[in-house]
């Protein structure tokens, strides 16, 4: 991938961000990982210069709304577009079985019935299982189970042909079990609901998040060369959120960190 084009950086209740979401773009098509809670995506997408017909493929990597809704949502734009024959090629939609059927389920009850047609035809969910492979955007993508604490959550490690190593693993501290899949890559995309200064005030590990130094930490133990944190709160003000967590990052982790805002564009070298 060339590019990473950060659609939003909040978490579930971020009122000053949108819910985390990013676009991996290449020469091969896009990749779309999660969609935000609701049709904030398309405003999103508009600012960013994406047009729906960009996105090939989406990763959904677990069901809580601040993920999904957005999803949905462009699903349902998409599906208005292939019945006005303005796209043709096929979207493919990847996550989890169970996360598929709810997602197909949700579609069936509030899509019009000429919309929800288009699911399943030219709009198809493709269940990815732990551990497997599929090629997307000319990259080699493989799925893994999290092992969250909360509903089931899988992230991806995603190697081009050229063995640049990109690892997203979800809204959730990365768990020893899915340690491997870190070790050595260029980048690691990470939780960090909050500073770890800050742990007392907000309590991430109560609600299975983490804390800025403990995604540095780990980062460094598994010698990834860039770090990029979001799912952030977003009491700690804008101006002062990307100086703060790159400091602390930067006392545990000695490679690259990014804390980028919404709409930020990193060229994703290796």
């Amino acid at each position: 991938m060339e590019r990473l084009i950060v659609l939003g950086t909040g978490c579930a209740s971020a009122l000053r961000y949108y819910n985390t979401c990013f676009m991996l773009q290449g020469p091969q098509g896009g990749l779309l990982v999660d969609g935000g809670g609701g049709n904030g995506i398309l405003v999103q997408l508009k600012k960013a210069g994406i047009a729906l017909p960009d996105i090939k493929d989406i990763f959904v990597t677990h069901e809580h709304i601040d993920h999904t809704l957005g999803v949905i949502w462009l699903i349902r734009m998409n599906a208005s577009l292939f019945l006005r024959d303005q796209r043709t090629d096929i979207l493919r939609i990847h996550c989890h079985a169970r996360l598929a059927e709810k997602l197909r389920s949700i579609c069936q009850f509030t899509l019009s019935e000429k919309q929800f047609s288009q699911v399943g035809t030219s709009i198809r969910f493709v269940p990815a299982g732990d551990g497997e492979q599929r090629s997307v955007a000319g990259h080699t993508i493989t799925f893994f189970n999290t092992h969250s604490r909360k509903a089931e959550q899988f992230g991806f490690h995603m190697e081009s042909p050229e063995g640049q190593r990109i690892v997203c693993t979800g809204d959730e501290p990365c768990q020893p079990a899915c340690g491997h899949y870190l070790e050595g890559a260029d980048w690691l995309f990470h939780e960090a609901f909050c500073l770890d200064a800050d742990s007392a005030t907000f309590k991430p590990h109560i609600i299975s998040h983490g804390t800025v130094r403990e995604a540095a930490l780990l980062a460094g133990k598994h010698h990834v060369r860039n770090l990029v944190i979001w799912h952030t709160e977003d009491r700690t003000p804008p101006e002062t959120r990307k100086e703060r967590y790159t400091e602390e990052a930067k006392l545990a982790f000695r490679g690259n960190v990014f804390v980028p805002d919404d709409l930020d564009v990193i060229p994703l070298t290796k």
